[in-house]
């Protein structure tokens, strides 16, 4: 279906002002990705291979907020020009320790004769792939439609059950609460718009603990009790749904995205 209205969702200025930038070793990744999700409508795609649709279209290792800004005129046009979106990695990487997981990467692949490997594919699996950080981010990936918390307990006067819809802000004041327990700042913690909802990216807090106010702050996939159903007289079926956490300790989020009103 074609439509006029332009859905532009631009966050630079927002990561621009938590980019912190302290040795010369410090990069921030930022990936110009083609997801099939945003071809599906557009009839000029269609002849185009399916291996085509998902793909990494350019790689930018940011050192500076200089070098971020000579870049993002051509982020934009990359994104616009190609049906893409840019995303970053909030998690600052240190590029020595990268280069030295490239160097193993590279050993390893000759070692077992792995001849068919891209060398784009090493450079970015060395900077991409978990590392450890002075400056650790988690994001909490909150999908418009998958804002519901379940509970379902046990008691001794019988079962009860309980749907909770979560808001953005609601959220985000339970993680900012949560890093104050901890002796960190509030502001550590801030809200991005995403194609389909929105992400908090954070800084590390205890997790247990805010567990225990909402049971969808964890990493994967786990089962819930999500309804129970009446089936007779005094009888009743539980329904269980697999549903995914909110929490990704290093992933990728957001930067821009521009559908061109397609």
């Amino acid at each position: 279906m074609w439509y006029n209205s332009r859905m532009e969702i631009d966050n630079f200025d927002i990561f621009k002002s938590h980019l912190t930038f302290r040795e010369k070793t410090d990069r921030y990744i930022v990936h110009i990705m083609r997801r099939p999700k945003d071809l599906k409508d557009l009839p000029e795609m269609a002849a185009i291979g399916a291996n085509e649709h998902q793909r990494f279209l350019r790689t930018y290792f940011i050192d500076s907020l200089e070098y971020l800004d000579r870049k993002t005129p051509a982020i934009k046009e990359l994104c616009v020009t190609n049906h893409a979106r840019a995303y970053i990695l909030p998690q600052v990487r240190n590029n020595f320790e990268c280069l030295l997981s490239l160097g193993e990467k590279v050993l390893e692949t000759i070692r077992l004769g792995n001849w068919s490997v891209k060398p784009e594919h090493l450079l970015r699996s060395a900077y991409c792939e978990y590392h450890k950080s002075r400056d650790k981010k988690w994001i909490l990936d909150l999908d418009d439609d998958e804002m519901n918390e379940y509970k379902f307990q046990i008691n001794f006067g019988g079962n009860s059950f309980e749907v909770k819809k979560w808001t953005v802000d609601g959220v985000l004041e339970m993680v900012r609460d949560n890093l104050a327990s901890c002796g960190k700042s509030p502001d550590e913690a801030y809200v991005i718009k995403t194609k389909s909802g929105y992400h908090i990216v954070t800084s590390p807090f205890n997790r247990e603990k805010a567990m225990n106010e909402c049971n969808r702050i964890y990493e994967g996939v786990k089962s819930f009790v999500v309804d129970k159903v009446w089936t007779g007289p005094g009888e009743y079926e539980l329904k269980h749904k697999k549903l995914v956490g909110w929490l990704h300790e290093d992933g990728l989020s957001l930067l821009y995205y521009n559908d061109g009103g397609k």
